[in-house]
């Protein structure tokens, strides 16, 4: 790759190779503790490992082993975790699949990961009988007896670089991609955030509705719960009055969601107590609004710390923890991560410039599966990932997003970042949600397109965007939906509105 960083400060942080498997989450727990809360179901460490061996069991007979990518179309439930410990105990690799996805993406994402087995979850029940399809054998877990054994389960010695997950992700390029994942990438990043001043527990409670077969919810949530001896609430499908049920019923510490879900807890019905057991609340996967922020703390009276990640870092390089929160910040880098912000040419910006983002670090992926073109395009020889995505450091070293590089509207040569003329839309009490793309203008080049949801009129929008934006700014087309396209990690889908 011929993009460099100038940078005079680059420190080496390339560390030696230890063998280790990411399947060793669950040793060093009591055996009685709670591993998993699933509805009425509770499952201590032991009865987990017992669980995960007996699954082992089932793999074996299909001759699963070393380096077989075994794809799984599971929901957030007490399965997820039991097959993916089993899977990566053998030395195997997890492919984690949506459930909610239709069939020809499956298929798709099937030709570039090649799966030996498919393993079929209740929530991945449309899957049943499409062996063909996808062209593989597929084994439906629910039918397996996974509770009859004592023994230990099976932890194979994987070298640290051997891959752990093939992660579906849209991937920096914008396009789908199959981002490959270590078993040092995701263990490294867990070590991180337990060193953390207040990091986890095996006090600790939190609440599982954030997709597993996401980043943010696989290895920030999930794994990272198990490695601390936590206890996870499972919530299969999001609803915001169950999960703040859930909270209180459980007494959750730690509760993680993406912007969506905290602006649907904000206005949900259930009494303002009902954080009252959190002692650390995160945001990810997108900028959280303002007007968010400050209904959460308003009614509830928590602050919620925002992190910044990518699917290709693991996914945590800046997190909200041990720092004075700042409501507009996604909070400090991550010990042991770089961060660096440069022009087109890799020179480093100065402190309050907009830069692109680059990261380095032992979390940072091995590559897209299978594409090696777009995996030189982004991952440069000495470990730096270009991330498109455009940032501000202040003095403090408190990172601000502004915004994806793919996503500029260009309005008279001049820069427009949709999520800055986002965040203006949803502090008017009268919108509740806001996505911008740009269009093509004969005169300006682009121009920008908003499309809201809320009650808020074009004029009453044109006034409050005049009081805060530059005029080329500020939109010049509206739409008025019924529901945005976001995606279950939080995103907003802008290609579906363009």
């Amino acid at each position: 790759m011929s993009r460099v960083i100038l940078s005079p400060t680059a420190i080496d942080v390339v560390q030696e190779g230890v063998p280790m498997n990411l399947a060793d989450v669950l040793d060093g727990h009591d055996d009685g503790s709670v591993a998993i809360i699933d509805g009425d179901v509770v499952v201590t460490y032991a009865d987990l490992r017992h669980r995960v061996a007996a699954a082992q069991t089932h793999l074996a007979g299909h001759g699963t082993g070393d380096g077989d990518a075994i794809a799984m179309v599971i929901g957030n439930d007490t399965d997820f975790a039991v097959w993916t410990l089993a899977v990566l105990g053998l030395g195997a690799v997890v492919v984690p699949l949506n459930p909610t996805s239709p069939m020809p993406e499956l298929v798709r994402k099937f030709d570039v990961a090649s799966p030996k087995l498919l393993l079929v979850g209740s929530a991945g029940a449309a899957c049943a009988g499409h062996d063909d399809e996808l062209g593989v054998t597929t084994m439906d877990v629910t039918a397996l007896d996974i509770t009859s054994t004592a023994a230990d389960p099976a932890v194979v010695e994987r070298a640290d670089t051997d891959p752990a997950f093939y992660m579906a992700t849209s991937g920096v390029s914008g396009e789908a991609k199959v981002a490959v994942l270590s078993h040092r990438n995701l263990g490294w990043v867990q070590a991180q955030l337990s060193a953390l001043e207040s990091g986890l527990t095996s006090d600790d409670v939190l609440l599982g509705v954030l997709p597993f077969t996401h980043i943010f919810g696989l290895n920030v949530v999930l794994l990272s719960g198990l490695r601390a001896g936590a206890t996870i609430v499972m919530q299969q499908r999001f609803d915001a009055d169950e999960s703040l049920e859930l909270v209180r019923r459980h007494g959750v510490t730690t509760l993680a969601g993406a912007p969506p879900m905290w602006q649907r807890w904000a206005v949900a019905d259930v009494p303002d107590d009902s954080l009252a057991s959190l002692r650390h609340a995160a945001s990810g996967a997108a900028a959280l609004p303002l007007g968010v922020f400050e209904a959460v703390r308003d009614r509830f009276g928590i602050e919620i710390g925002q992190g910044y990640g990518l699917t290709e870092t693991s996914p945590v390089v800046t997190h909200g923890r041990d720092s004075a929160i700042r409501p507009s910040s996604v909070g400090k880098v991550l010990d042991g991560v770089e961060v660096a912000l440069v022009d087109d040419d890799g020179t480093p910006v100065s402190i309050g410039d907009e830069g692109e983002i680059v990261v380095r670090g032992p979390g940072v992926f091995n590559g897209y599966l299978g594409d090696q073109e777009t995996t030189d395009s982004v991952l440069s020889d000495d470990g730096w990932l270009w991330t498109g995505d455009v940032g501000i450091f202040d003095e403090d070293g408190y990172l601000y997003l502004v915004d994806r590089i793919k996503d500029i509207v260009i309005v008279s040569g001049f820069n427009v970042y949709p999520g800055e003329v986002e965040n203006v839309l949803m502090t008017h009490p009268g919108v509740n949600g806001a996505i911008v793309t740009g269009t093509a203008d004969e005169v300006t080049g682009e121009a920008v397109v908003a499309h809201v949801t809320g009650t808020a009129t074009r004029a009453e929008l044109d006034e409050h965007v005049a009081l805060q934006l530059s005029r080329y700014k500020r939109p010049t087309e509206y739409h008025f939906l019924d529901e945005l396209p976001i995606a279950p990690n939080g995103k907003a889908i802008r290609r579906a509105l363009r």
